[in-house]
């Protein structure tokens, strides 16, 4: 009577466990039963590991090839870029600039910048005498004056000036225009003017033939 007892009790204790197991998910044993199957199921995870890895560095090469693609687009677009802006410049400082002038421009603005010539009256081409404006005859010029005077009568008797001698005048002509600078405060400005315009008259002739 007890031995049937236990066994009853002990096929309902197996009759609970069984049922607890399916209720809440019991343990499931996936080990393999045999070799052949534990063979064949690491085969298939190195197969999986083998083709997770290739498409990773598949994905990984593609990214690397865009990333590389891109940086040649930002250079030429950074290229391009750059000889747009600068053939706009170029373009830009040749419409401020306008037309280049031409020879015959060239000539005019030189005309325009030059001095006047001298009268006859104020050099004279037989013998080279120079009549000095009236602020030019004072003291201070004398050596100036002395030293024009013997080369431009040279020039009046040979009909030109050596390259030593229109040295000499382009020197002595400069420092008398220095030397004339310093009264420009003490002398009215008309007088100053026409001083001034006689000296670089007087230098500019150097620049032309006797005669």
């Amino acid at each position: 009577m007890r031995i049937l007892a236990f066994g009853l009790l002990a096929g309902l204790l197996a009759f609970v466990s069984i049922a607890k197991g399916q209720y809440y998910g019991g343990y499931v044993d996936n080990r393999a039963a045999t070799p052949g199957e534990s063979y064949a199921r690491g085969l298939s995870d190195m197969t999986r590991s083998q083709s997770i890895a290739n498409l990773n560095n598949s994905e990984a090469a593609i990214n690397m090839t865009e990333a590389a693609r891109k940086g040649m687009e930002n250079r030429q677009q950074w290229t391009d870029t750059y000889f747009q802006m600068r053939d706009a410049n170029r373009q830009y400082r040749a419409q401020e600039r306008g037309p280049k002038a031409t020879m015959e421009d060239a000539v005019r603005y030189a005309q325009l910048g030059k001095p006047a010539a001298l009268s006859p009256s104020e050099l004279d081409t037989v013998d080279g005498a120079i009549s000095w404006p009236m602020l030019l005859q004072s003291p201070q010029y004398a050596d100036y004056r002395a030293q024009l005077e013997s080369l431009y009568a040279k020039r009046a008797e040979y009909g030109g000036i050596t390259t030593d001698d229109y040295f000499q005048i382009n020197r002595t002509t400069g420092a008398m225009l220095d030397a004339l600078k310093t009264q420009v405060r003490n002398v009215p400005p008309a007088e100053y003017m026409a001083a001034r315009r006689f000296i670089e008259s007087l230098a500019y002739e150097a620049r032309r033939p006797a005669g």
